[in-house]
């Protein structure tokens, strides 16, 4: 599945507990080549490296190891690597099994828990959060639904809106909607039909609250922002003619620069909250300090680098985590060990309600590659 089709109902349950052995396998994949030769590579030797842990575990029956290598066996023949994004997330259980195309670049593992491994879909929804794109122009005005690089447009709630049929003015040979006219007829029709795309869109936006990209001349756009209610509920103007003639692709290259910059705003955020918690004495860093805080519900704001994960030992109360470089497996057979500290991490602080962001990878590196904002 696509991260546009990740619901907050989805990720709750894919987070929920499973039956030992949840089995995660992480495949880097090459978006921008769909028939790489190094993908079914990397896809068959993750695969055969999950059967052969589950094969040497003895926390695993024989009945429960069959269960799963049947769920990922039937995973991997639906992946499509066509469809590559920049990673590929096969999730498996006993009885059940998801395939996810992350379009953020992944480590080639595979995590063996009573959990799936989920940062990664839920850094996905973060960055590349679902947005409406609306593609404007005095004669229409279409709506898209976009996740990431997937962009489909939207046709319903009224969408395409069109203005109001023209009078004899408008309807002259020759004349069209978009040609400049003074008359201030015409002026007043361009402003009900502006009003009639933000009743629209109000009702889109109360629905499904996301950020949104208006696409459109500049002129237009401004008159726009009037006429929609609460107008800085726009993330973005971008300056274009004919937007709504434009295909998605079209428009996906034109967003892309206001992506980006809403990117570096919420990173630029993150670390200006970082740096006044700081300054008011409720700034935490480390993976030890912040194991234990986030368990204790004090976690408002988590920050954690893209790639950075952790296997740790704990005494049998889950108390302070020490790091183990080298793993021995089957990790199953030790339940002090915490595969992915991380990922567990990320799970607490998304359980007490705290914000999760995640940042580039040595953002954090004087931090230990994990910071936290606490609430108390």
């Amino acid at each position: 599945m696509d991260i546009g089709d990740l619901t907050d109902e989805i990720l709750r349950d894919l987070r929920g507990p499973r039956p030992y052995p949840a089995v995660s396998l992480l495949v880097p994949t090459t978006r921008r080549d769909p028939f790489s030769p190094e993908d079914p590579v990397r896809l068959r030797n993750t695969v055969a490296e999950a059967k052969r842990r589950l094969a040497e575990d003895a926390g695993v029956s024989r009945a429960a190891r069959m269960d799963v290598e049947s769920h990922l066996d039937a995973a991997v023949a639906e992946v499509d690597l066509t469809h590559a994004s920049d990673g590929l997330l096969i999730l498996v259980a006993p009885g059940e099994h998801h395939v996810w195309y992350v379009p953020r670049s992944v480590p080639q593992r595979v995590v063996i828990a009573k959990t799936f491994l989920t940062r990664n879909l839920v850094a996905a929804v973060r960055v590349e959060e679902p947005y409406w794109a609306l593609a404007l122009s005095k004669g229409e005005a279409r709506l898209w639904d976009g996740a990431g690089d997937t962009l489909t447009e939207a046709t319903a709630n009224g969408f395409p809106v069109q203005p109001a049929l023209p009078d004899h003015q408008d309807a002259v040979p020759g004349r069209h909607f978009d040609m400049p006219v003074r008359e201030e007829g015409h002026v007043e029709r361009e402003r009900q039909y502006l009003r009639t795309v933000a009743a629209a869109l109000t009702r889109v936006l109360e629905q499904h609250p996301r950020p949104l990209y208006v696409v459109g001349l500049r002129e237009l756009t401004s008159h726009f922002r009037e006429a929609l209610p609460n107008g800085g509920r726009i993330t973005a103007e971008v300056e274009s003619g004919g937007a709504p003639g434009k295909r998605g692709h079209d428009l996906l290259e034109l967003l892309r620069p206001a992506f980006e910059e809403r990117r570096q705003s919420r990173r630029d955020e993150v670390l200006q909250r970082l740096s006044d918690a700081r300054g008011a004495r409720r700034f935490t860093s480390g993976l030890d300090e912040i194991w234990q805080t986030v368990r204790q519900g004090r976690v408002a704001l988590l920050a954690v680098e893209d790639h950075y994960q952790a296997t740790v030992r704990t005494d049998g109360n889950g108390g302070h985590p020490q790091l183990v470089e080298s793993p021995a497996e089957p990790l199953s057979a030790d339940p002090s060990l915490h595969e992915d500290a991380v990922d567990e991490i990320v799970e607490s602080a998304l359980a007490s309600g705290a914000d999760v962001e995640f940042v580039p990878d040595d953002t954090l590196a004087g931090e230990d590659r994990l910071a936290a904002v606490l609430r108390y």
